[in-house]
Order: structure tokens, then sequence, then C-alpha cells
């Protein structure tokens, strides 16, 4: 498992798409929590989960009913397994064992679920049978919720409860003071013998329960996989997921979208440009101008990469992503300032580790605008220094810079589209005719937010500049920009 921080999920707009699942249980809740990228020596089990994904997207809804079932049977499963690990030591009380059943009662009806001709056959959820450890809890077989030590249970508990109503009829029957105390302090006694009793057979209930409580546990894992699993696949639904297709070395994502940027566009009228990426192993360097959508053409590829890793759909047309030994991201606001250090001295700190953790194997590494919080010149060598170096290892690195002269130092080079293919003019007549700061929306509604790949040297595009003169900056000084 690879480990991502919060910051980072958030960033990234992982974290977004965690929070829009609603998970029915204690187990599925936290297995949402903690979702994260698998590593590369788990890539069987990768595969396996988006097999069971992919079933289940399939015929989610054809089989709608079956599943809508399902979620109603988890959202009453309740969190048993500190009973399961005290009844491995101690006696369990009745609240624990009333827990228990309820948790066993629920299970005996998914497993009913599964019997149904609509059930889908998930591959690798292998439940475990624990009729048994009910019917100890359960011994009338009646399959009522709550739990009683009921007189079945033993012979002397039986007998003890008999002659404790007897006493309680005579009781209401006798008017003598003398008598009644008599016949109180009696009652007082079979309660004391009956407590004992009761207490003697938890302890049973609980040994003969012991041989069950491994596989208990194990349900308690399957309930988690299974609540989601549901989860994710709505989640694909909502968002038309597809199913990655795992390589060895090749990234090849089309047409890509972000759930959150999307969102965000949507409630400004706006829409997400689809980006498309592909490369193998080495170094891509994204340039465009600083409005030009270079940080969430770099999200993006990293949030559907980081989705691939994690057993979820990602948001494109064609995903054939490879899995990595490490994933690290470098940007100013993945730093903390907690340690006293600037913008810069975090970053160089986060660029150390990733250099130290590509030595670990196969890593994805993403570098957000690294070293703009250091002088152009400066920041330029040594973001120019990182492509090279990085390049002759075998990671696959991507970064998203606003300096010159970078690109053709990297394996691959895309450009942010911008205002390359717009007509200047027709865009000027909308900006005079707009009222001041509205030009700044007419120039977001032409901007071309995706990103093409450029073959060979090609000048990077001054659309900061071309910017400038739109929104009519002072002609002396946009004489001396250019």
């Amino acid at each position: 498992m690879i480990t991502l921080t919060l910051e980072q999920k958030q960033s990234l707009g992982f974290q977004y798409l965690l929070d829009d699942m609603q998970p029915n249980c204690v187990y599925g809740q936290e297995l949402v929590k903690n979702a994260a990228p698998s590593s590369r020596g788990e890539r069987e089990e990768l595969k396996e989960e988006l097999k069971r994904l992919s079933l289940l997207v399939e015929g989610y809804e054809k089989q709608r009913s079956f599943w809508d079932s399902m979620e109603l049977v988890l959202m009453q499963m309740k969190e048993v397994r500190g009973s399961l690990k005290r009844g491995a030591e101690v006696v369990l009380t009745d609240l624990e064992l009333f827990e228990l059943k309820h948790f066993l009662l629920q299970w005996e009806k998914l497993q009913q679920l599964f019997k149904r001709e609509d059930a889908v056959k998930l591959p690798g959820i292998v439940p475990e049978d624990t009729v048994g450890a009910l019917d100890l809890l359960d011994p009338q077989k009646r399959r009522l919720p709550g739990f009683y030590l009921v007189d079945e249970y033993a012979e002397d508990l039986k007998q003890v409860r008999a002659q404790k109503r007897h006493l309680e009829v005579v009781l209401r029957q006798e008017h003598e003071e003398e008598k009644k105390e008599r016949l109180l302090r009696q009652r007082q006694g079979e309660v004391a013998k009956e407590e004992e009793i009761s207490q003697r057979i938890r302890g049973e209930i609980t040994e003969a329960l012991r041989p069950w409580l491994e596989r208990i546990a194990h349900n308690c894992s399957v309930v988690g996989k299974l609540d989601f699993l549901i989860q994710k696949a709505k989640l694909a639904l909502r968002y038309r997921g597809i199913c990655p297709v795992l390589t060895e070395e090749e990234l090849k994502l089309e047409n890509m979208r972000h759930p959150a940027i999307e969102k965000r566009l949507s409630e400004s009228h706006k829409c997400f440009t689809p980006i498309s990426f592909q490369m193998e192993p080495g170094a891509a360097v994204i340039t465009g101008a600083n409005m030009g959508g270079k940080s969430v053409a770099l999200r993006t590829v990293a949030l559907n990469v980081i989705l691939a890793q994690s057993g979820f759909f990602v948001y494109a047309t064609e995903a054939r992503v490879p899995l990595f030994d490490t994933i690290c991201m470098v940007a100013e606001e993945y730093q903390s300032m907690q340690n006293g250090l600037s913008s810069f001295g975090g970053e160089i700190m986060q660029l150390q580790n990733a250099i130290d953790a590509q030595k670990q194997g196969f890593g994805l590494l993403v570098f957000d605008e690294l070293a703009r919080g250091t002088n152009p010149d400066e920041g330029a060598s040594i973001v120019r220094a990182v492509v090279q170096y990085l390049k002759k290892r075998r990671v696959m690195a991507i970064l998203a810079t606003h300096y010159d002269h970078v690109a053709e130092y990297a394996d691959y080079h895309y450009q942010v589209a911008g205002l390359n293919q717009v007509d200047m003019k027709q865009l000027e007549e909308e900006i005079h005719s707009a009222e001041g700061i509205k030009g700044i929306d007419v120039i977001s509604k032409y901007m071309n937010y995706g990103i093409y790949q450029v073959h060979g040297k090609e000048e990077c595009p001054r659309d900061a500049i071309h910017i400038c003169g739109l929104l009519g900056l002072e002609p002396e000084l946009m004489n001396l920009i250019e």
C-alpha cells in the first residue's frame, strides 16, 4: 500500500471522490477512509478487485433490486470486532452476545441474498458459514433480534427460574409481614443462584463461540469489501468511469476528466476540457501560460493514475496504466510550514524525498511548478537539472512548469493549447464590447485548457503577453514588455 497524506488526497481531488461515497456500515466506512494505491507487488489482488468491480458495474442496473436489498442489510451491520477480540480472552456480556447475534442474523440474510437467482457471483469474495455460531446464540432457532439466556441453555437455570416465579406468586398472596420477609430472602437467594448460573452459561457460550471467532472476523472483512465495492460501482456509474488496463510501463489516458474540477466548472456554467496524455518511463514536461491549466492537467493525470492503482474505475475513454512502487508529489502546497522552512525549502525537502523514493523501485513523480518560490534564473536551472537527472532513471516524472527551455531536455513535451487557435480579432472585439473585469470571463471562454503533445522544437506560446494586451494594459508598458 502506498501512503498519501490527507493534503495530497484533497489537492488531487481523490478526497472529493471518497467524500462522495456513502458506505452503509462501519466496515465499509473504514475502507473508504483508508483507501490508497496498492503497491506494485499487489498486481494480482488489484486485477481481481477491478474484475469484481467490472462485473458489478456491468450488471448494476439489471440487478438493481439485488444490490438495493444488499445495502439495506449492510446498513444493519453492527461493529463487533471489539467483542470478537474480547471473546478470545474473557467472558462476553449479554450486550456483546446480543450484538454478535444481531451481526450473525444480518449475515444470514446476506447469505440468503446470494442464493437468489439474480445474485452476482463476485470472484474472491468467499463468505464463511457461521450458522453454528448463530445457533449457539439462538438455541430455539426463532431468529428473533433480541438476546436472552433462555431456559433451554441449562436445566438448573430453568429450575431456579421456576422456583423464583413460584416464590413471587406466594409473595403476592402473603399478608403476614414476617412470612413475607422470609419469602423475600428466599427469592433473593434464587436471584443470586440465577445470576451465578447465568454467568456460568455466558462462559460456556463464549467458550463454544471461540472456534467461530476467526470466521466471524473474516465475514466482517467481507462485509466491508462488499460495501466498499458497491460504493465504487456507484461512483463509476455517477461519473462515467471505465476499467483501466494494467500495463508494465505504458501510461495512456485518453480524454481524461477530473470530477471535482468538472463539478466546480459546471457550477459556473463552464465545461471541463478532456485531457489526453501518453508516455513511457522518462520525463514529461507540461508547459503553458499561468492561467492555461497546467496544474489541472497535472492533477488530472495523477488522480486517474491513483484511482487505477487504488482499484477504482478511471474517468477517461481509454486507460492503460502501469503500477508504481512509489508515488511522490512535489508542490509548494504539499509542504508543511510547521518545520519553519520557507515554501522553497519545503519544496527542496520534498524533492529529495522523491529522489530517495525513486531509488526503491519504479516511481511516479509529479512536480507542480517546482522552484517557483525562488528567483527565475535559479528556478529554471533547478527544473532543467531535475528533468535531466530523472530522465535517466526508471521513473515516470511529470513536471508542470512556466520556465523556458525546460521541455527541450525532456522525453515528452505537452503544451496547453491556450489561445493558439483562437481568432484574435474576434476575441478582441468581444473584450472591447464587454465591461471592465468581464473581459477576463471572455478570455476564459475562449481559452482551450486541453493539452497536445509537441514533437520537435516549438516556440512557447506567449499567452500571458497576449492576455496583457487584450485586457488593455497601459500601451507604454506593453511596448516595454514586448
